[in-house]
């Protein structure tokens, strides 16, 4: 008694065989992946998609950097990068809380020194 036994293999076809197409979406996650397994550990957030002769280019902003990457549209592969440094826009003198901070410590100083300077003179 032998049995065999048949197995059949899926044959794959052109039309049963298709990559999902790219789309902006799909694009930016592969873009942010690629950033994060280079060490990239901060917040990440994407600012623009743009297709041009089969290449995606995606911008994404990160903490203190801004970054480029560009994305084969037929083969998914990264085909480059680029990060480089915020071009901020700055104003002559930038407000944190530290720099009010500071100037109200100042004006209390002053305020107390002239106070008890004034009253030992006789004001």
């Amino acid at each position: 008694m032998s049995t065999t036994l048949e197995r059949k293999t899926p044959v794959l076809t052109t039309a049963s065989f298709q990559a999902k197409a790219l789309n902006a979406e799909s694009v930016t996650s592969i873009a942010t992946g690629f950033l994060k397994r280079i060490g990239n550990k901060g917040s990440l957030k994407p600012k623009r998609v743009s297709l041009e002769e089969g290449i995606y280019t995606v911008e994404i902003e990160l903490k203190k950097f801004s970054a480029l990457v560009n994305v084969d549209a037929e083969t998914r592969e990264i085909r480059g990068y680029e990060i480089q440094p915020k071009a901020e826009e700055t104003s002559s003198m930038s407000v944190t809380p530290r720099t009010i901070i500071l100037i109200f410590g100042i004006a209390v100083g002053v305020h107390f020194a002239l106070y008890f300077g004034l009253k030992m003179i006789g004001f």
